[in-house]
């Protein structure tokens, strides 16, 4: 099982977090200061690094692998 601060940057469990909550691009750009096109980068890097190629397959790997631990079951996180 992978560790996710070996395998994912401090932003990308950020972004992993509140996607897994269900934010909308646009709230969580508004909620990590960072423009919608940075958070679409950090996407398509998280799906690189997972090998995976849809958001359903991130949250699928996150959930098999523990990677989001807490945050799975939506505890909110700044």
């Amino acid at each position: 099982m992978p560790v996710i601060n070996d395998l994912l940057s401090a932003r990308e469990i950020a972004v992993l977090r509140l996607l897994a909550q269900g934010l909308s691009v646009k709230m969580l750009a508004s909620r990590l200061h960072l423009a919608s096109r940075t958070i679409h980068f950090h996407f398509a890097n998280i799906k690189a690094k997972l090998g995976v190629h849809t958001m359903e397959e991130v949250m699928f790997v996150a959930g098999r692998d523990n990677l989001l631990g807490e945050y799975w079951v939506g505890e909110d996180v700044e």
